[in-house]
């Protein structure tokens, strides 16, 4: 049987009033930030069916930590990891995405079903844009970011964050089309935590209106540090409630897609505010 993309579940969706999506996050690492990374088939296959049985609707699998302060792994490394995990997964018919910098990875997760590019270099790779032309059915994730993951929280600087950011998106959405790359296959992260402070974070949330207008939103604040108070530092579970406040603002700032490690919580915001919506156009 064949799995699900992720471009019929969105069309879907979108039919039924059922956005944001839920994407959860299965990290086939040793060093998440998180602390939940899963290296194992049986540990992976376990985590999948939980995030899948708290209402994720798609899962994004990473095989490479891109917290800040890691350091890159060859592409070797990745492509086994991946590879383990697919493999593991293989049972399963939810639409995958593919959190990887590396064309050829993802193009090995082509044959598992996988139909989302989630590249946190801003698709700068040529190899992804010759993805997206030899697979209409795929789209992908174009995410901001200042620097590298191991130096892109040294001293993050913007005159203007939100204007950087969307002056960003622009560009690339120009430079896509110009290749033949349509808009509507394309959704639009931010990129919260990466090269930004807490202020940057809050400030691109406080505006997130204004970057929905460029296209469709993908959050993903999911227990990252910006979330405690300054001078705070919890644990990334305790951080979870903070989250849920989050994706209620973006829910009603028109995001797309949440990327979480706990699908049950987006799942009841999108539920509750999708209720009153409902009773105030009713």
């Amino acid at each position: 049987m064949p799995r699900a993309d992720f471009q019929a579940l969105l069309d879907r969706s979108r039919d039924k009033g059922e956005i944001p999506l839920v994407m959860g996050i299965v990290n086939i690492t040793p060093d998440s930030f998180s602390g939940d990374g899963v290296l194992s088939p049986a540990q992976i296959q376990e985590r999948a069916s939980c995030l899948i049985e708290a209402g994720a609707e798609i899962l994004d699998i990473g095989a490479e930590s891109t917290r800040p302060g890691s350091s890159p792994i060859s592409e070797i490394e990745e492509r086994d990891r991946l590879q383990l995990a697919l493999a593991a997964l293989s049972s399963l018919d939810v639409p995958l995405s593919i959190d990887t910098r590396r064309p050829a990875v993802f193009r090995e997760a082509l044959a598992f079903g996988a139909s989302l590019i989630n590249d946190i270099d801003g698709l700068s790779d040529p190899g992804f844009v010759a993805i997206l032309k030899d697979f209409p059915r795929v789209m992908a994730v174009l995410m901001h970011k200042q620097g590298t993951p191991e130096t892109m929280q040294d001293h993050p600087h913007y005159d203007n964050v939100v204007e950087s950011v969307a002056d960003f998106f622009r560009e690339k959405l120009c430079a896509l089309e110009s290749q033949g790359i349509s808009r509507d296959r394309i959704i639009l992260d931010p990129g919260i935590g990466f090269g930004k402070t807490r202020e940057h974070n809050l400030s691109l949330l406080a505006e997130m209106g204004k970057l929905s207008r460029l296209g469709p939103l993908l959050i993903a604040p999911s227990r990252k540090r910006f979330l405690d108070s300054p001078g705070e530092t919890r644990l990334p579970g305790d951080r979870d409630f903070a989250t849920g406040g989050v994706m209620a603002w973006c829910c009603l700032q028109g995001a797309i897609l949440f990327r979480t490690h706990r699908p049950d919580i987006a799942r009841e915001i999108r539920r509750t505010l999708r209720s009153i919506e409902g009773a105030r156009l009713g």
